[in-house]
């Protein structure tokens, strides 16, 4: 990297091998939509979770909406969502004509299920192992598996991360989804996928996604459907990134370790168990003031930062929203700091952020 270029927080890892995939994809005469190469690559990932299905989308929020609406979600029903989660997982929910319920976060930012056991008549519950931390998922989905209400992961953030009885993110609950985008441990560029066990959830979908069609090239159908479909020249990107993501889990979690040597006394680092895979890496602090001023000093040396998504209670078009109570995601959320996360991050420059971290006074 030139001596004077910018850090990035984020950024994609695509190599010559992914290149060259994409490119002999290209040349196989393919018609580039969905078809044989997307069929792989959802074998792939299926497998790899140990799910019995896995049906590739555009996009994770197209993930999140078609799995409510197959699984019966429906107008009114009550779906509890984590009060810090990126912005399309409560949108979701509103797409799908349900009603959201937010729920405050534990200090590990995961869904209270203290919290969560407070609230009566819900649907559904949509669980987000945020950042790769999967926390209290497996009693959130024996208290959801008794009360028969709909479990959906959110995995967007967390392929590759386990839960502690070593049961791989993507395989928790009802309905699973991962996100592809470029800041994701794989991408392909934009895409989504959702993976099931339940058989008729996973037909559900697939009918929904692709107009309801009867039958491949034929235009009568049998009911209501959208064009939600992959294409194969992403998939053969994903594929190619897929190959390498054990690599990808490793490099994560050697990061981490080495930024287990920031010492600032005004931040600390988010803590993560040996089986999850840290995706963003998080700063605490006490206060807003030394995470601005934190973020200021960086940006001069040219280390680019991020900050937490704010409390979905503070955007103003959910601020009368059903809630438990929700004072301490609203107390944090603004008190974190996302720091250089990518998979190519040298250790050159792992080495300068943290002396820059530990130089702040």
């Amino acid at each position: 990297m030139p001596k004077n270029k910018k850090i990035n927080q984020v950024e994609p890892f695509i190599n010559k091998e992914d290149a060259d995939a994409v490119y002999k994809y290209l040349n196989t005469g393919g018609w580039v939509t969905e078809h044989n190469v997307t069929r792989k690559f959802e074998s792939l990932v299926k497998d790899k979770v140990g799910r019995k299905s896995a049906i590739a989308v555009p996009n994770g929020t197209i993930a999140i909406y078609l799995g409510l609406i197959a699984a019966g979600i429906k107008k009114g029903d009550r779906v509890a969502v984590p009060n810090l989660t990126m912005i399309a997982t409560i949108n979701a929910v509103m797409w799908a004509s349900a009603t959201p319920v937010l729920v405050d976060v534990d200090s590990d930012l995961t869904m209270s299920y203290e919290k969560l056991k407070q609230l009566k008549n819900l649907k559904a519950v949509i669980y987000v192992p945020l950042n790769g931390r999967t926390s209290n998922g497996l009693e959130i989905q024996k208290w959801c598996k008794e009360n028969k209400i709909l479990l959906v992961e959110d995995s967007a953030h967390a392929l590759g991360s386990k839960y502690s009885n070593n049961q791989m993110c993507g395989s928790l609950g009802d309905i699973s989804i991962f996100s592809f985008t470029p800041h994701k441990i794989i991408t392909t560029g934009q895409g989504g996928m959702i993976l099931t066990d339940n058989k008729r959830i996973g037909n559900e979908i697939d009918k929904l996604k692709s107009f309801n069609r009867r039958k491949d090239k034929i235009d009568w159908h049998d009911g209501f459907g959208l064009n939600f479909k992959f294409t194969d020249l992403q998939a053969s990107l994903g594929v190619s990134q897929f190959k390498s993501l054990n690599k990808r889990i490793k490099f994560k979690k050697d990061l981490y370790s080495n930024y287990n040597n920031i010492k600032s006394s005004k931040f600390s680092l988010g803590k993560f168990k040996q089986y999850e895979t840290p995706w963003f890496i998080d700063l605490f602090s006490s206060t807003q003031i030394d995470i601005k001023k934190l973020q200021d000093k960086l940006s001069k040396e040219k280390i680019e930062t991020r900050n937490s998504y704010p409390a979905l209670s503070k955007q103003s078009y959910l601020k009368n929203l059903d809630r438990t109570d929700l004072s301490f995601s609203e107390s944090v959320h603004n008190k974190i700091l996302w720091i250089p996360s990518s998979i190519n991050l040298s250790k050159e420059n792992q080495t300068k952020i943290i002396k820059e971290i530990n130089e702040y006074k």
